[in-house]
């Protein structure tokens, strides 16, 4: 079975490039742009993973991971930002399975994603 990606991030041309690279890969993707819009993708469908950009409009990312934790949405997340200190204090024990400083590696990116989904198959 295809394994899914949520890729949530506010600026238009990451999301693009992560979408490609992960459907080029072999996964099935979908896209949001704000805290909000990724709440709604995933509590209406089961992901593997969600690829969260850290400062995104309406809910940041510390909320967007607060709501999974309420709702039991048990999908695994890599963070991305800017701070990644400033996120690891702000997370508290939100913790997702990574938090990858920007501006980040697409190789290396790739290479933790798949290395989490392989422990989830």
């Amino acid at each position: 079975m295809t394994q899914s990606i949520l890729i949530v991030d506010d600026q238009i041309g990451i999301r693009m490039l992560l979408q490609e690279v992960f459907q080029t890969a072999g996964y099935c993707t979908s896209i949001a742009q704000d805290g909000k819009e990724a709440v709604e993708h995933l509590s209406e469908s089961p992901y593997d993973l969600v690829v969260l950009d850290y400062h995104i409009p309406i809910y940041n990312g510390n909320i967007v991971m607060q709501k999974m934790k309420q709702m039991r949405i048990n999908t695994k997340a890599i963070i991305i930002t800017g701070l990644p200190e400033v996120a690891k204090k702000e997370l508290g024990e939100n913790l997702p399975e990574e938090i990858i400083s920007k501006p980040f590696n697409v190789a290396k990116l790739c290479h933790t994603v798949e290395k989490i989904l392989k422990k989830t198959e």
